[in-house]
């Protein structure tokens, strides 16, 4: 319809704001003027696949983002921006295979033989519309990747369906002209389909011959958001018609029902979200095949992942626009849609930031065997441990009844007590039934979850190597690309990759195994010495866990990380047994984490000798434990708070303000007194420092909480208000005490929030250069709602791009940990670099450092080496000059005073 320019003709319904769902069909009547207008958005798009591929992958899409949502379904925006990029991406790799195809014939030098020998190839041009004279024909393109063993089908390249559908229509190669479209129009066919395969680079425009052969993927611009909305509310459309879905039965088949539907939901007084659900039938079948381990078809949509490990090593990134996958286009920086970032990386010198991240991304890892049986192992018996959730949902208590409406100005004293009892019973009631149905929720995303990471390591469990490309995000922070199996995940993501390549353990890689293990275990904060005395001392739990891992002794399984645990007691009783542990071939990644990695650079930027001294910047015969620190001064001020004596009757109904928050203190001490331990505050001091604010200490604290109080036998549910309290109590205690307990960090994060302050009190965004070249422009602009209209319903996204207002609050508040997040990337990269010119493997998670055993104390090394190299230059002078520079009218404040540390002693 669109490239005939058909306003005439419509082949399936349409429902302007999904309001007044209708089943009369408009077919071969005049379709409403929007649905002619958005044709003219999203119908280029369209055009760009085949049909065939685009309903294959529609089904899939919409199949694999449902289940993920669970009974609920997926919102229309979510699915139609979701749908709209599963589609640009397959573009993007039949242009990369294009575009690779033309560069290898370039370098082969044959098209002098191709021109010279045109009539050998069919002429795919239909009226008017020709290939390009010296351009590879698409035959020959396919013949190219064929030869080299790649499986390419015939419609692979962008334009040839468009090519045949001309072909089709004009009645070329003895077909007859395509029926049901309404009457062909020739000339409009021509122009449109002329503008697609110039825009795809098949067809000339005054562009010589090397110009044309050599359109790169940095020719194409990213699909504007309001088309991608367009366009995948139009495919959801054409899904919600076409597609039907027949339940089995013994007999054969019940009659075709709808296989998804489109329902609306009530968000606020005059505000709906939509939502596409699967039918109830199919998603029951889904679901079981969803989370078999032997699923046949479910892991087919589970596993369309974008982007996955690589099986061979990532393109190098060379500049900002080539590197990492071969045809799938990643960005070198998660710029958050940032123009004035992305403008910024072409003029600045990336050398330090590009050459760490070709480091990191050459490391070949490959999958740990062993933890993958044991994982699968718990998924298909139902064994809830560590990132293996529950099958089971809780079940969900029942929706109380609506009250009726009673107006309250009639109602005497005691009626009005009487029915807000009531009124109460039933909003905990109907606060109990939502919970519930969203740990169902919480519990379903945690089943996608571990079935995204299982049936990825099983899809590469047989590759040899594997590897991950890289790339920053708009701090300098590198995180590998692929989302849900890397090192940067969970503890069953980190327990089931390995290196590659094994190294012998040498004389202190057991040593280094059996400190690993401990800091596993929590028995993190001895010596190195009395952390390998604790693993000797379990050695009998160590080789149960490996002879037996689900029998009586579940000694492992208690570990914050038990998959990770599970994979080292294996290194471990292997490199012994094998007799001669110097020379067994070790493969696991020891780590070595950095304690509380902020606050050493808070400490080290003001030089604060008393905070370096409890983040170990200084020599000491044990390392210091900064979390017990804080936990010892918590504990005290709670015991103190809880024994208390309430001074007046609590019962009493007149209180003062006073007295009400003297009662709150009271009784939210004595609720959590005893229950604080390191891992309660562990969260909180480390996000200080990051900048985390009093709801998200409260949230850190209150996951603890609710653990310690079920292990006592505490309804949660119950006690939902009390323990809500406390835990905001508990929150605003270890805020405090951290502020007392650093004051040096907390001067130098003052002076860099009052700095902030001051450049975006002038309406610019808060910018500046981290110490290897990373160009940082912090993106927060405030958000402005505006509406699509689709042929589903209207859409409302959000603009927050750099055209709108500045969100000061952002600005101010989110700079401080942004600029320490810049100098860890820094140290880290930094790091990854020394490594590889020491012929070392390397690899981290932020702060927590990875290598082969043999090279722990080599590694050891090179961190503080790097760390020093860092800290010897003043970057708290070069981060003001930078500034003054930049912001020539501000008159910044002086440096915070700096200490005596001296990172070298």
């Amino acid at each position: 319809l669109y490239l005939n320019g058909d306003n005439t003709t419509c082949t399936f319904s349409l429902s302007l704001e999904g309001e007044d769902e209708s089943d009369d069909s408009h077919e071969g009547t005049s379709p409403p003027k929007r649905a002619v207008k958005d044709r003219t958005v999203y119908g280029p798009l369209l055009c760009l696949l085949p049909p065939r591929k685009i309903a294959v992958l529609l089904a899939h899409a919409s199949l694999s983002l449902g289940l993920s949502e669970g009974e609920v379904g997926s919102k229309v925006v979510s699915l139609a921006l979701y749908v709209a990029q599963v589609l640009e991406t397959e573009v993007n790799v039949s242009r990369a295979l294009r575009v690779r195809a033309n560069e290898r014939k370039l370098k082969s030098n044959s098209w002098n033989d191709m021109d010279s020998d045109d009539s050998d190839h069919p002429n795919h041009g239909v009226a008017g519309v020709t290939v390009t004279q010296g351009a590879t024909p698409f035959d020959e393109l396919e013949i190219d990747n064929q030869s080299e063993g790649i499986p390419i089908e015939s419609w692979v390249y962008t334009a040839t369906h468009l090519q045949r559908f001309l072909d089709e229509v004009s009645g070329s190669d003895n077909k007859k002209s395509l029926k049901g479209q309404g009457r062909v129009r020739p000339a409009i066919v021509q122009k449109r389909c002329k503008e697609i395969l110039l825009a795809e680079g098949f067809v000339s425009d005054g562009l010589s011959k090397s110009q044309e052969n050599r359109k790169s993927m940095d020719d194409y611009a990213e699909w504007d958001p309001v088309k991608k909305v367009k366009l995948g509310a139009a495919l959801i459309r054409l899904l919600l018609d076409h597609t039907t879905f027949s339940k089995p039965l013994k007999g054969g088949q019940a009659p075709p029902e709808p296989a998804f539907r489109y329902l609306r939901k009530r968000t606020g007084e005059k505000k709906f979200h939509g939502y596409i659900s699967i039918h109830p039938d199919l998603m029951n079948i889904a679901v079981n095949e969803e989370f078999s381990s032997t699923s046949a078809l479910i892991p087919l949509a589970m596993n369309n992942t974008r982007v996955q490990p690589m099986v061979v090593p990532p393109n190098e990134w060379t500049d900002v626009n080539n590197g990492g996958y071969e045809t799938i286009k990643v960005p070198f920086m998660r710029t958050r849609y940032c123009k004035t970032q992305k403008d910024s990386l072409h003029r600045a010198d990336l050398s330090k930031v590009i050459e760490g991240l070709n480091v990191l991304g050459r490391i070949p890892w490959k999958i740990n065997q062993t933890v993958l049986d044991a994982a699968l192992k718990c998924w298909d018996g139902g064994i809830v441990l560590g990132d293996i959730p529950s099958k089971v949902d809780y079940e969900v208590p029942p929706l109380p009844e609506s009250l009726e409406y009673r107006d309250y100005t009639t109602l005497g004293d005691i009626e009005k007590k009487m029915h807000l009892k009531i009124f109460l019973k039933y909003k905990d009631a109907l606060t109990k039934h939502k919970r519930f149905k969203q740990k169902n929720m919480d519990l379903h995303s945690l089943r996608c979850s571990a079935v995204l990471k299982l049936n990825q390591a099983k899809k590469f469990r047989d590759f040899e190597e594997i590897f991950f490309p890289y790339n920053v995000d708009f701090r300098g922070r590198a995180y590998p690309v692929p989302p849900h199996l890397s090192i940067v995940g969970s503890d069953l993501c980190r327990a089931l990759l390995m290196f590659a390549h094994p190294k012998a353990l040498g004389v202190n890689g057991l040593y280094w195994l059996k400190v690993h293990l401990a800091n596993l275990a929590g028995a993190d904060k001895m010596s190195f010495d009395g952390r390998a005395q604790f693993a000797d001392d379990n050695m009998d739990s160590i080789r149960a866990a490996v002879n037996e891992p689900f029998g009586e002794n579940k000694w492992w399984t208690k570990f914050d990380d038990p998959f990770q645990g599970l994979a080292t007691c294996h290194e471990i009783v292997q490199a012994i047994d094998s007799g001669d542990p110097a020379n067994y071939m070790s493969s696991l990644p020891v780590h070595m984490d950095g304690s509380c990695n902020g606050l050493q650079h808070y400490a080290a930027l003001g030089r604060d000798r008393g905070g370096g001294k409890a983040v170990n910047l200084c020599v000491a015969d044990k390392p210091q434990d900064v979390y017990i620190g804080v936990m010892h001064e918590v504990v005290r001020r709670v015991a103190q708070d809880a024994d208390q004596m309430i001074p007046f009757d609590e019962n009493k109904s007149d209180l003062t303000a006073g007295e009400k928050d003297l009662l709150k203190t009271i009784k939210s001490a004595r609720l959590v007194n005893g229950l604080i331990d390191r891992g309660v505050v562990k969260r909180t001091v480390m996000t200080s420092v990051y900048g985390v604010t009093f709801i998200g200490a409260k949230n850190q604290i209150k996951e603890k909480i609710d653990e310690k109080l079920e292990e006592k036998g505490y309804d949660i549910d119950e006690n939902e208000p009390e323990i809500h309290q406390a835990c905001g109590y508990l929150a605003s205690l270890s805020l405090e005490v951290m502020g007392q307990q650093f004051k040096g960090a907390r001067q130098t994060m003052n002076w860099l929030t009052e700095c902030a302050s001051m450049i975006a009190g002038q309406g610019q965004p808060v910018s500046f250069i981290s110490p290897i070249g990373v160009p940082v422009v912090q993106p927060y602009r405030q958000r402005r709602p505006f509406t699509v209209v689709t042929l589903l319903q209207n859409i409302t996204l959000t603009n927050d791009s750099d055209k709108m207002p500045l969100h000061r609050q952002r600005q101010v508040s989110a700079f401080p940990p942004n600029y320490v997040h810049s100098l860890d990337s820094s140290h880290m990269i930094l790091t990854a670099i020394e490594m590889q010119k020491r012929g070392l493997h390397f690899s981290a998670v932020h702060d927590s450092y990875w290598t082969h055993p043999c090279d722990i104390e080599e590694m050891n090394t090179v961190l503080r080496e790097s760390f020093i190299e860092l800290y010897n230059r003043p970057l708290l002078e070069e981060l003001k000059t930078m500034w003054e520079m930049r912001y020539p009218s501000i008159s910044f404040p002086d440096i915070p005073p700096q200490g005596d540390l001296d990172l070298t002693s």
